[in-house]
């Protein structure tokens, strides 16, 4: 725990410094910031016109530093990456005052130095705080909607193996039953008229030999279910992704966003006041903004989803607004005159929004990827279902068509046979009549036994696996509700073998408890990703005991089933 800090930050620089260091909305994003607070209209000698055409044309020579520093990290070693994105943020920060001169003259607008070294010191802290907040910020952007696609490809994926699953399951019923049933009703058709009775047998086994004996022998032969191609990603539509963002918002850190804006605006206020007028400004700015992000933060959480965005926008305004009020008045009470404070009322919220948006983001990468993980898990666990699920209907409709439809026709047709009469009509649509009752009635629950192997023969197709089901086991899974339990712990312990896995053999050993439970026990080599549980462990562990641990390079899940 000690480390998480540390990672964080290491995870937060990496973001900084990684391919969004420097991208077009470092450019565009710090538009505004150029035009109105940043522009140094106070240094400007002409109106509003020749400070918007000064600042513009500024902005523009920046976008061609922001270009060639682009390039120059292209071909930059990663070893000294990192320090090469923060020296050029500094470069950027140390030109702009400059440039703002070289524009004006080139423009033939009076402009004046100042104090240029503190100019200097405030461009380079706000381009260096600036810059990498929008770097982390727009990865952030790009992981997430990488996670929020895969996420929605993944829950379409399973939501297509399911439809593709009752499709197949209708097409083999469609095969073994409706085909089947059609064929008898047609040859039956005879029995219109009066039929003799080794008529009648002839058609009862040309229907066992020819329709019901080539369809049972089909359903047993193993099939290998066709691949499934991956379905193409779907395309995120803009809206919803922002809709997932603003729904997920969540309020600054308080006392980091305090620190961070201090650093901002107190070379402006040294700049321009000094150390000790600016002092009272400094102290009762981080009272202000500290106390008002808390407060900001308590109303946001309690706020509902779709809610919180709107109220950390207003919040931050004015939390901005009273900051600027209390900065006047420091700065008044001390008989000074106050300059420019009015740019805190617009800095303040953008700044909170942005810090806002990365902590809001980071969130929400990890809850998507945690649901990323989860619909995968789902996905294996749902394919094995379905397969199981498939091949029981395919092994019970093979069984009713090999060993009682067909039997049934050929008792008959050998019945017919050896007995006398002249009609044997009303016979033979008896006989159709218990056939169509057969194939049309209901499908059985599963045996226990039969849905056991099913699901690990399944699994058998799937992954190298070593099972084990001790005999006086089965008996304890004629209790439906235990017999579930034993499914979802079967399949929920070899989805963790392929999802901890390293692709050694998995065993699978279930066998009876001391009292009247059973108890699975999955085991694999691999490492446990993270220490706690994933939500089907959570959810099995409602209904039996769960113990999942790592040792000697193997992990266990270990389920007693009362």
């Amino acid at each position: 725990m000690t480390d998480l800090p540390r990672v964080r930050a290491r995870r937060l620089l990496a973001r900084a410094t990684g391919r969004s260091a420097i991208t077009v909305w470092t450019w565009a994003i710090t538009a505004p910031f150029a035009l109105t607070v940043m522009s140094g209209l106070q240094y400007v000698d002409g109106g509003p016109g020749a400070v918007l055409a000064l600042s513009i044309t500024q902005h523009l020579a920046v976008g061609l530093l922001l270009a060639a520093a682009w390039a120059l990290l292209r071909v930059t070693p990663e070893r000294i990456r990192v320090a090469t994105v923060f020296v050029l943020f500094a470069v950027i920060g140390v030109l702009r005052p400059l440039l703002f001169l070289a524009v004006g003259q080139l423009l033939g607008i009076g402009v004046q130095t100042g104090d240029l070294g503190g100019r200097i010191g405030i461009n380079v802290v706000t381009t260096v705080t600036i810059f990498t907040l929008i770097a982390v910020g727009v990865d952030l952007v790009r992981d997430h909607l990488g996670v929020f696609r895969r996420l929605r490809a993944a829950q379409r994926a399973s939501e297509l193996d399911a439809e593709r699953a009752a499709l197949r399951v209708s097409s083999l019923r469609h095969a073994a039953v409706d085909d089947v049933l059609a064929e008898i009703e047609r040859a039956a058709a005879v029995a219109d008229a009066p039929l003799r009775p080794s008529e009648a047998a002839r058609v009862l086994r040309g229907l066992a030999a020819d329709v019901v004996r080539p369809v049972s022998h089909w359903l047993y032969e193993p099939e290998e279910l066709p691949a499934v191609v991956d379905a193409d990603a779907p395309q995120v539509r803009r809206r919803d992704w922002v809709v997932s963002v603003l729904g997920g918002m969540q309020p600054a850190p308080p006392l980091l966003l305090a620190v961070l804006f201090a650093a901002l605006v107190t070379p402006f206020g040294l700049s321009q006041y000094g150390l000790l007028p600016c002092l009272p400004a400094i102290v009762g700015g981080l009272i202000v903004v500290a106390a008002g992000n808390l407060a900001v933060s308590r109303v946001a959480e309690g706020s509902a989803r779709r809610f919180r965005a709107g109220v950390l926008v207003v919040g931050y305004v004015v939390v901005g607004a009273v900051l600027s009020l209390t900065t006047d008045l420091a700065i008044r009470s001390q008989g000074l005159e106050p300059h420019f404070i009015w740019f805190e009322a617009g800095t303040f919220p953008l700044i909170a929004l942005g810090m806002a948006l990365v902590v809001s983001l980071s969130a929400r990468i990890r809850l998507d990827q945690q649901g990323l993980e989860a619909a995968v898990q789902a996905s294996v666990f749902d394919a094995a279902r379905l397969r199981a699920d498939y091949e029981h209907q395919r092994a019970t409709l093979a069984r009713l068509l090999h060993s009682g439809v067909q039997s049934e026709l050929i008792a008959a047709a050998l019945a017919l046979g050896a007995g006398g009469g002249e009609d044997a009509s009303g016979e033979l649509r008896r006989v159709v009549d218990r056939i169509r009752s057969e194939l049309l009635a209901p499908p059985e629950a599963p045996d226990p036994e039969a849905r056991v192997r099913a699901l690990v023969e399944s699994w058998r197709s799937a992954i190298a696996l070593q099972a084990s089901v001790a005999p006086d086991a089965w008996d304890r899974l004629r209790e439906p509700a235990r017999c579930d339990t034993v499914v979802d712990a079967i399949s929920e312990g070899l989805a963790n073998a392929v999802r901890h896995g390293d692709g050694s053999p998995v065993t699978l050993d279930v066998r009876p408890t001391d009292a009247a439970g059973v108890s699975v026990v999955v085991s694999s080599g691999g490492a446990l990703a993270v220490a706690s549980s994933g939500i089907g462990l959570r959810q099995l562990s409602e209904q039996a005991s769960v113990e999942l641990s790592e040792l000697d390079g193997r992990v266990e899940l270990a389920v007693v089933v009362p």
